[in-house]
């Protein structure tokens, strides 16, 4: 089975497909734990609540794939090791469809993952229909074409989750035991907010939804005050579209060339006696987390927010790249905590010739620069994929599955518990999941290629990037 139960014991007999199935609830159990007893006579599952029964309901489907209808007798007790086991699709860079997402979500439940990171704006588009701000979603929404690399399309591109749509997919997350954690990228990764609303920047100028990959300098001006009313009442509309306790603001890849330049912002820094422009990002953060968490949500940001050093310990940090400066060590130090979504283990995106399926499944849950703190300081991890280079569903799936499995079971099991050939011989044994929930997985000869695939893969994933991108790519991290 996959994530592999906590404790698992053989008993004597087997149990037909008549056998009755039981529930019965048992507060004492976590909210994600459960028990299964098979046996000749019942399969009797304990559970303190909704989400404890259909965890136990999804290892029994999986039994049954393994043995057939006729299950032997067992006892199986059962519960994560990490309360937060996440996916993310970025839909801002490409827009999914609702029956697509749902697709990814019943997978993502199946293996017992319980939050949906959803990437709803970047600089490449907006996909949330505003109550407050319409031109968001009537401007920020659509883009002039596609300029992505070595990609090139002048026809329009677009679209948005109305409302309705957001509550529904809501609502599907609820039944399934998965909260979906909204993120608003800022202050960089804003030009699709900016195209709708241009005052909001620092130079104030008209400027388009971004049509190609890279890192834009365009950021939320920190130094007008109606910059913080605008994203606060956003915020509030968002919030009473998603009912869950975290909020993603983003946080990475803001160059501060804008910010150095502008006069507002300065002054900024001035009035709050910051050294420089990174702990004006700490402070743009720290205000935006503060306004969450008087609203009872946990905010959460990328590791570059922490960079200036004044973040707030209460702000959670998705760790995806380097420590810069330790700085996310003396964030822990402080108490603070952290996800994990390690570019080499956690991204999707990449052909598995360069982010293998082992890879993903060697995820170091202690990592080194975490210091002392070690896994204590760890809420869990998260598989991702960003969206740039992927215009299709079926792509979209290939990448994702089965790396979001071995992730998943990362999250489930303690480390002692993890083993990766023990884990691809399961898989290979489950592969029929994806098959009943129509998903396009890449087969097993594709898991882990020879160095040749690797690196015919690698050379064909690097075309995407043109030699302009890279140059400029460069220059603007030099500016984070």
């Amino acid at each position: 089975m996959i994530p592999r139960p906590r404790k698992m014991k053989l008993t004597e007999g087997t149990a037909s497909s008549e056998v009755p199935v039981k529930e019965r609830l048992c507060p004492q159990l976590g909210v994600e734990e459960y028990r299964i007893y098979i046996s000749p006579k019942q399969i009797l599952i304990d559970g303190s609540g909704k989400t404890g029964f259909f965890y136990a309901r999804t290892t029994l489907e999986q039994l049954r794939m393994i043995y057939g209808e006729d299950l032997p007798c067992m006892e199986i007790e059962d519960g994560p090791a990490y309360s937060y086991r996440s996916f993310q699709i970025d839909c801002a860079r490409h827009y999914f469809s609702v029956d697509e997402l749902k697709k990814m979500i019943r997978m993502s439940a199946e293996f017992k993952l319980n939050h949906f990171h959803w990437h709803i704006s970047d600089d490449q588009g907006w996909r949330i229909e505003s109550k407050c701000y319409p031109r968001l979603h009537e401007i920020g929404s659509v883009r002039a074409g596609d300029h992505f690399g070595n990609y090139h399309s002048d026809q329009k591109s677009g679209g948005y989750y109305t409302r309705d749509e957001v509550k529904d997919i809501v609502d599907y997350c609820k039944e399934l035991g998965i909260e979906v954690v909204p993120e608003i990228d800022m202050p960089g990764h804003v030009t699709a907010i900016l195209a709708a609303y241009p005052n909001l920047s620092c130079l104030g100028q008209p400027v388009e939804v971004g049509m190609k990959a890279g890192i834009f300098k365009e950021l939320f001006c920190a130094g007008r005050e109606e910059t913080f009313t605008f994203i606060e009442k956003l915020l509030d509309d968002l919030m009473d579209l998603f009912p869950g306790k975290y909020f993603h603001i983003g946080g990475d890849e803001a160059p501060k060339e804008r910010w150095n330049g502008c006069e507002n912002c300065q002054k900024r820094m001035k009035e709050e006696g910051l050294k420089n422009a990174q702990e004006l990002q700490g402070y743009f953060c720290n205000r935006i987390a503060s306004y969450l968490q008087s609203k009872g949500r946990i905010p959460i940001v990328w590791n570059e927010a922490v960079y200036g050093g004044n973040l707030d310990k209460g702000v959670v940090v998705q760790l995806w790249t380097e420590d810069k400066d330790n700085q996310i060590q003396a964030h822990l130090y402080k108490g603070g905590t952290a996800i994990l979504a390690m570019v080499e283990n956690c991204y999707c995106d990449y052909p598995y010739g360069m982010h293998s399926l082992k890879d993903m499944y060697d995820l170091e849950t202690a990592p080194a620069e975490f210091g002392e703190h070690g896994e204590a300081s760890v809420l869990g991890m998260e598989c991702l994929v960003w969206t740039e280079f992927i215009r299709d569903n079926e792509r979209l799936e290939e990448l994702c599955w089965p790396r979001f499995a071995a992730l998943a079971e990362v999250g489930w099991c303690k480390k002692e518990c993890l083993g990766y050939e023990d884990f691809r011989e399961r898989l290979t044994k489950l592969f029929a999941l994806f098959e009943k929930y129509g998903v396009h997985a890449t087969k097993l000869e594709g898991w882990d290629p020879d160095d040749e695939t690797a690196a015919k893969q690698t050379e064909e994933f690097q075309m995407n990037f043109s030699k302009e991108d890279r140059e400029e790519a460069r220059r603007a991290q030099n500016d984070i």
